[in-house]
C-alpha cells in the first residue's frame, strides 16, 4: 500500500463516489473490531474494507474508522461511507454477516435492511459437505484455488490483542484481501448450478433468519452467576469426593477400562484405530452412559454422578460465568452453517446442550440460571414430538396420524401397539428415526443381536408405511446420492453406503427448516417491548415477556406455532402440530 494519510482521506472521497454515483452496485464489507464482543459493545470496530467491480472496474478500499495507533479517516468520509452503505441501495457480502453488522452497528452504521448475503450460508445450501470448515480460508482454497487470508505472524499476534498497536497502514492489505475473496466468492457461488436450481424463496428466509438471530444476539439472555458459581464449588466438591471413594479419576480415558471393563464387566463397543486399546471417546460414552443407566451398582453409580457434574460444570455453570458481559446477559452465537442436516448450531457457548428441569443434582437447576429481566418472564415454546409427527405425515401412517389429530398420547398408544413399555417405545422410535440398526438397539436396550433383530422387525411390522417411507429415501440416496428436503434444499451424501440415514436427514431437516420459519413468523408478528425471543434450542423457542399480558402472549405464540402449514408454501403437512407453552421453570404455588 503506497497511500500516505495525506491522500487517504481523498482516496477515500472518491471511492465512495463511485459508489455513491452506482446506486445497487454489489459491494462485499469486511470489519475489523477489537474483538468479538460487538453486541455488547464491549468491542468496537475499528475498520471497514469493501470490495466491488463498478462498470467493469475494480474496486477495493480499506476505511480506518478507529485505529487506536496512527490515523482515522475525517468525520466527513466516516459520514459518508454510513451515508452509501446504509442508503445507497447496495447489496452486500460478508463472511459473517452477524458479526459485520452488529460490529458495523459499534459506529452507528445501520445495514440489516440491505438486502444481503452471508458467504458460508451460501456454500451450506450448495452444499453442507464440502468443504467441512465454510470459513474464508476453507472456502478460498476450495472455491477459487486461493490460499485465502494473507499471513503474517505479527498481525495474528496483534488481533489477539485488539490490534492495539497496529495502524491502517500495517492493516490495509490484509483487511482488503478478505473483502476481495469475499467478492470472488460470492461471484462465482451465484452461478453455480446447485445455487439456481434452490427455490427462490429460500435466501429471503435465509436473510430473515439471520436478522431474527441478530436480534436475538442484542438482546441476549439474563443469567444468575451468583447459583452458577454456587454449582461450580459444589461439582468441584462433589467429583472430588467421588474420585476419592473410587481411588480412580474417572476423567481419565486410561482409568476408564479398569472401572467399565474390569470392574463392571461392560462389553468393549470400539476400540482405538491407533492402538487397538478400548477406546472411551464420545461415541464410547454415549453407549456406556446408556449401559450405566440400567446397572443398579455402587461404582456404575459414581461413575454417572461424576460425569454428570463434569459435563454440567465444563459446558453449563462455568461457561455461563465466563462469557456473560457486563451487562449480565449472556449472548451466545448461532451458526446456520454448523451442522449436516441445516440444524442451526450454537457455541460460546453451546445453549442447545441445556438439559431440562430433573431431579439430578449435577444439572437439574442449570435452567434456573437464566432469568428474566425484571418485570417480565421467560416463556418455552416446545414443539411436540416435531420430528415423529412429520415422519407420521410423509409416511402417512394412518393410524398414528389419527393419534395426533385426536390429541392422544402417542407414545402411550404406540406402546400398546408394540407391547413394550412406554420408555422403551420412546427410546425405540427416537433410535429408529436416528436409522439405527441392529447394534444400536442392542446398545439402546442391552439386548442380543438376535432380539434386537426382532425389535427392528416388531417396529416395522406394526408399521409398515415407515418401512416404506424409510425405503424410499434409502433408495432415492443410494441412486442419486442426495435427497431433497421439504423446503427445497437437498442433503448430500458423499458416502451412499450411509443412504440408512435418509431418512432421518429428510425429517431432521425437515424440523429445523419448519422451527427456522417459525422464528421469522413469530419475530415479525410478536417481538416488541411486551415480548422478546431469547433463545432456539432444537425445537423450543424461548420468549421474555412482561408479567402483566403473559396469558395473552402464551396463545399467541401458541397459536403462530401450531400453524406449521402456514410457512410450509405449496407443501401441506396432513397431520395436527402440538406446542406446549409454559414457565421456562415450573412456577411454583400457583406462580
Amino acid at each position: 500500500m503506497t497511500l500516505h494519510f495525506d491522500d487517504i482521506n481523498e482516496e477515500s472521497r472518491r471511492v465512495l463516489q463511485v459508489l455513491y454515483d452506482n446506486p445497487g452496485s454489489v459491494v462485499a464489507v469486511d470489519t475489523e473490531a477489537t474483538g468479538l464482543n460487538v453486541a455488547s459493545g464491549k468491542d468496537v470496530c475499528i475498520g471497514v474494507s469493501i470490495a466491488a467491480v463498478v462498470n467493469d472496474t475494480p474496486l477495493a478500499h480499506y476505511f480506518p474508522t478507529g485505529h487506536l495507533a496512527g490515523e482515522s479517516v475525517a468525520s466527513d468520509v466516516g459520514e459518508k461511507l454510513k451515508y452509501v452503505l446504509e442508503s445507497g441501495g447496495h447489496t452486500l457480502l460478508f463472511v459473517n454477516a452477524q458479526f459485520d453488522i452488529l460490529s458495523l452497528e459499534t459506529i452507528a452504521i445501520h445495514v440489516e435492511h440491505n438486502e444481503f448475503y452471508d458467504i458460508p450460508t451460501m456454500a451450506h445450501l450448495i452444499n453442507e459437505n464440502k468443504p467441512y470448515n465454510k470459513g474464508l480460508d476453507s472456502l478460498a482454497q476450495f472455491y477459487l484455488k486461493d490460499p485465502g487470508k494473507l499471513k503474517d505472524p505479527e498481525l495474528d499476534k496483534e488481533k489477539k490483542t485488539g490490534w492495539a498497536n497496529t495502524t491502517w497502514q500495517q492493516m490495509w492489505e490484509y483487511a482488503v484481501k478478505d473483502a476481495e475473496l469475499t467478492w470472488r466468492l460470492w461471484s462465482l457461488l451465484r452461478t453455480m448450478q446447485q445455487w439456481k436450481d434452490l427455490p427462490q424463496e429460500i435466501w429471503p428466509h435465509k436473510q430473515d433468519l439471520i436478522r431474527v438471530l441478530l436480534s436475538m444476539k442484542r438482546n441476549g439472555v439474563r443469567i444468575d452467576v451468583q447459583l452458577a458459581q454456587k454449582y461450580v464449588g459444589l461439582g468441584e466438591q462433589e467429583m472430588a469426593r467421588i474420585e476419592k471413594e473410587l481411588g480412580i479419576n474417572p476423567a481419565s480415558p486410561k482409568q476408564m477400562k479398569k472401572l467399565l471393563i474390569d470392574d463392571l464387566g461392560l462389553p468393549v463397543v470400539k476400540n482405538s484405530k491407533l492402538t487397538g486399546a478400548p477406546s472411551f471417546d464420545k461415541q464410547a460414552m454415549l453407549a456406556y452412559d446408556s449401559m450405566l443407566e440400567k446397572l443398579e451398582n455402587p461404582v456404575a453409580k459414581h461413575i454417572k454422578e461424576f460425569r454428570g457434574w463434569q459435563k454440567a460444570v465444563s459446558a453449563a455453570y462455568r461457561p455461563y460465568i465466563d462469557l456473560v458481559d457486563m451487562d449480565g446477559r449472556l449472548r451466545c452465537s448461532y451458526r446456520l452453517h454448523g451442522t449436516a442436516t441445516g440444524r442451526l448450531s450454537c457455541a460460546e457457548p453451546n445453549l442447545q446442550q441445556i438439559p431440562k428441569a430433573s431431579d439430578k443434582p449435577w444439572n437439574g437447576k442449570v435452567k434456573e440460571c437464566f432469568i428474566a429481566q425484571d418485570g417480565y418472564v421467560l416463556l418455552n415454546a416446545d414443539f411436540s414430538q416435531l420430528e415423529l409427527r412429520l415422519a407420521t405425515a410423509y409416511a402417512n401412517e394412518e393410524e398414528l396420524q389419527k393419534v395426533f389429530n385426536e390429541g392422544r398420547d402417542i407414545f402411550t398408544e404406540m406402546s400398546k401397539q408394540l407391547g413394550m413399555s412406554r420408555h422403551d417405545t420412546k427410546t425405540l422410535v427416537y433410535s429408529m428415526q436416528y436409522g439405527a440398526g441392529e447394534q444400536r438397539i442392542m446398545d439402546a436396550f442391552g439386548v442380543t443381536k438376535q432380539e434386537a433383530k426382532q425389535i427392528r422387525q416388531n417396529y416395522f411390522t406394526t408399521y409398515p408405511d415407515f418401512r416404506r417411507f424409510n425405503e424410499r429415501c434409502t433408495a432415492k440416496v443410494e441412486e442419486t446420492g442426495r435427497i431433497k428436503i421439504w423446503s427445497g434444499r437437498e442433503r448430500h451424501f458423499e458416502n451412499r453406503n450411509e443412504a440408512y440415514k435418509a431418512m432421518n436427514s429428510v425429517i431432521q431437516g425437515g424440523a429445523a427448516d419448519i422451527v427456522e420459519r417459525i422464528m421469522v413468523r413469530c419475530f415479525k408478528e410478536l417481538e416488541g417491548p411486551d415480548c422478546r425471543m431469547l433463545l432456539q434450542v432444537h425445537d423450543s423457542i424461548t420468549f421474555e415477556v412482561k408479567e402483566s399480558v403473559v396469558p395473552q402472549y402464551i396463545e399467541k405464540i401458541r397459536t403462530l406455532m401450531e400453524d406449521v402449514n402456514a410457512v410450509t408454501g405449496d407443501v401441506d403437512f396432513d397431520v395436527r402440530f402440538a406446542v406446549e407453552v409454559d414457565y421456562w421453570v415450573p412456577q411454583e404455588d400457583g406462580k
